[in-house]
């Protein structure tokens, strides 16, 4: 999700249509909408992060109407309707005109109550997406071995010594034991999308299983294995932090939450890549206490509040989930770069590339070691961060970079992930580079986040099929029910499907 200053200081307080009930949360480059917060007034919901540069779709500016009213939606690129208010959490339209009486999805926009709100806003290519309750929605059967990842055979059986004249017969050599199964393996090409939430921040520990369910059914339909789901995001409901400032023990009932989702998830064929932070940990204006700041800021910087998370959750966390169907993948950032030093972040708190890269690296080894066949990734922002070889551009996620800033040898990623918006700058996009232009050839590579909307001259339902082509091993669209909304990405992922099956069948 995304990010700029300057679209903070053109919407201040009130970014993002809020509905009553749903917060916003625009993204980084291309403006995200969250859901939760409230209506009147415009105020930003609990945790809307701003996006840099305010544009909400790839190139789409600020529509001049586009007040933040008690539910004035804000269209990229378009004009806003003379009465079209959003529903609770109403989603901002991909470069679509928002409709006078334009109505939304069923069940309107994912508020808490899933009603529809008076007009909203439709998407580009579709309706708004459903925040209605849907029955029980699950996914994948979560991850299989990897291909490398068998068992060892185990140790040879001795041959037994020949019998000498008079000799003893050798007693053989003992059976070895056998190697554990392998990890399992990153899917060659693994076609979805973003949830990435249905309450910012909040889906632990009571997930509204309903609107899980009909994301995770509507997608598998489509022809989506993977979805990439926000946990702690802001930390402003998970994890919790005791007066010392140090994570709590993990609480039963937010493995029961998180389990209750991949268990959603598994049943509708589908399995989860689980975000656990985002840089939304240090943006301001999102409802967090100084308190909760300060927290988010010493678990980055402070080696004892770190391994606290580790100790106290994390590793109780990936120990518990450890073989659940329905879990792909763990990323331990959606953009960190947001909260660096030369990031966007608002809230005056940063901490540096180096600390972002350190907690990657101990967080990704304390998954390694708790559950040795989890996979782990990281969402970076743009090439910028993560690529070999290109001009301007470094790899901040490398084998290399992550031990020389941790110390862990085993936490290094199993795959890249990286996003693509246009106001990235052109010399980032996946639509014109094909994946071995940024020189990283030791692992798959993943577009985690890009707009479901025609971009640098691919028609929009060529999406999937562009990057597919051009290489890549995933294509996650931005995002279910947040700015380009579904069934934006629908037909795209479909006409991926309709060509590559057997691929996409491969995955999870």
């Amino acid at each position: 999700m995304k990010k700029h200053l300057l679209f903070v200081a053109i919407l201040g307080l009130g970014v993002g249509a809020c509905a009553a009930g749903g917060s916003t949360s625009p993204e980084t480059t291309g403006g995200h909408t969250g859901s939760g917060g409230t209506a009147s007034g415009g105020t930003v919901g609990s945790g809307g992060s701003h996006n840099s540069g305010g544009t909400t779709s790839s190139g789409g500016t600020m529509s001049s109407g586009g007040t933040i009213g008690s539910g004035g939606t804000t269209s990229s690129g378009g004009t806003t309707s003379s009465g079209g208010t959003t529903g609770s959490g109403g989603k901002t339209s991909s470069g679509g005109t928002t409709s006078s009486g334009g109505t939304t999805g069923e069940g309107g926009s994912n508020g808490g109550a899933g009603t529809s709100g008076s007009g909203g806003a439709t998407a580009t290519g579709g309706v708004t997406s459903l925040g209605g309750a849907s029955s029980g929605g699950k996914t994948g059967t979560g991850g299989s071995s990897s291909s490398g990842g068998t068992a060892a055979t185990g140790g040879k059986t001795g041959t037994g010594g020949s019998s000498s004249s008079g000799g003893t017969t050798a007693t053989g050599g003992s059976t070895g034991a056998g190697g554990s199964t392998g990890p399992v393996s990153v899917c060659s090409f693994s076609s979805g999308l973003n949830v990435a939430w249905v309450q910012f921040a909040g889906d632990v520990p009571n997930p509204n299983l309903t609107t899980f369910n009909t994301i995770f059914k509507n997608t598998y339909n489509a022809g989506g294995r993977v979805i990439r789901w926000w946990f702690h995001t802001n930390g402003t409901v998970t994890p919790g932090y005791d007066s010392s400032g140090k994570a709590v023990a993990i609480p039963q009932t937010h493995i029961d939450g998180v389990k209750a989702i991949l268990n959603a998830a598994a049943t509708n064929k589908v399995a989860i890549n689980i975000s656990l932070w985002s840089f939304d940990m240090l943006q301001g204006g999102e409802s967090i206490s100084a308190t909760t700041l300060a927290n988010n800021a010493a678990l980055l910087s402070n080696d004892t509040n770190r391994q606290a998370y580790i100790d106290n959750y994390l590793t109780p966390l990936v120990t518990a989930l450890k073989g659940t169907p329905g879990l792909y993948s763990y990323e331990i950032f959606n953009e960190p770069e947001g909260m660096s030093q030369s990031g966007w972040t608002t809230s005056g708190t940063r901490t540096t590339e180096a600390y972002i890269q350190k907690t990657v690296n101990w967080l990704a080894a304390a998954i390694h070691t708790a559950d040795s066949t989890a996979l782990v990734t990281n969402g970076a922002q743009t090439f910028d961060y993560c690529s070999n070889g290109v001009s301007g551009k470094t790899n901040d996620y490398s084998d290399t970079a992550l031990r020389s800033a941790g110390g862990k040898q085993n936490g290094t990623l199993d795959f890249y992930e990286v996003h693509y918006y246009t106001v990235n700058g052109a010399s980032d996009s996946c639509f014109t580079y094909p994946a071995s232009h940024w020189g990283l050839t030791d692992k798959k590579l993943v577009m985690g986040e890009f707009a479901a909307a025609a971009t640098d001259g691919t028609a929009l339902n060529d999406l999937y099929t562009k990057i597919y082509s051009n290489g890549y091993n995933g294509a996650w669209a931005w995002s279910y029910d947040a700015d380009y909304v579904w069934p934006a990405m629908q037909t795209p992922m479909q006409n991926l499907y309709t060509a590559q099956q057997s691929t996409i069948n491969s995955c999870p």
